[in-house]
């Protein structure tokens, strides 16, 4: 009889967490590109390549890392810090991004990633940290706001994807 499957159910699941290794990004590669094509969650317009998810999710500087959200050892999503713009004033400020497979979200294992990336920002040396969503991801929001994030920007019709122009909103958390 095979291992059951770690998404079903309604109940809450327990999250573990590991860096990102090379062996991850097809699995990854696919979970992003699903978002590119059905969802405004990424102004991605066209899916990636494995060799640009590579570059996003496996940069060079350890304190910009890259994490899998894994439940019962299955891969249910990622977390990563990136740098927010490339000037020594921001050394102390990451952009968060989340993503999770859709039969992971609702179990709180996204309450779980940004726990556990909050921890790994404040231990290596991060004040700020920014979440910039696309204005209709009420879902995504509603978790960065769960967790303590406040609105601190809105900037109007500044992405295009579905022949919509869309809003983005930035959430910030001191840490």
């Amino acid at each position: 009889m095979g291992k059951a499957d770690p998404f079903k159910g309604n109940g809450g699941a327990l999250a573990a967490f590991r860096p990102l290794v090379p062996r991850d990004l097809p699995e990854v590669l696919e979970l992003y590109n699903q978002y590119v094509r059905t969802s405004t969650a990424t102004f991605s317009i066209e899916p990636v390549e494995l060799a640009e998810m590579e570059g996003m999710v496996l940069g060079g500087d350890r304190r910009y890392a890259s994490f899998a959200v894994l439940v019962e050892e299955a891969l249910a999503g990622y977390v990563l810090l990136a740098r927010y713009k490339n000037r020594e004033a921001y050394d102390t400020t990451a952009e968060v991004t989340l993503y999770l497979k859709e039969e992971a979200a609702g179990r709180g294992i996204g309450t779980q990633a940004l726990d556990f990336i909050e921890g790994h920002a404040k231990s290596h040396g991060f004040r700020a940290l920014l979440a910039v969503i696309c204005e209709e991801n009420q879902a995504s929001i509603a978790l960065f706001r769960k967790m303590g994030y406040f609105q601190c920007a809105h900037f109007r019709e500044v992405g295009r994807k579905f022949d919509r122009m869309l809003d983005v909103v930035v959430y910030e958390k001191l840490v």
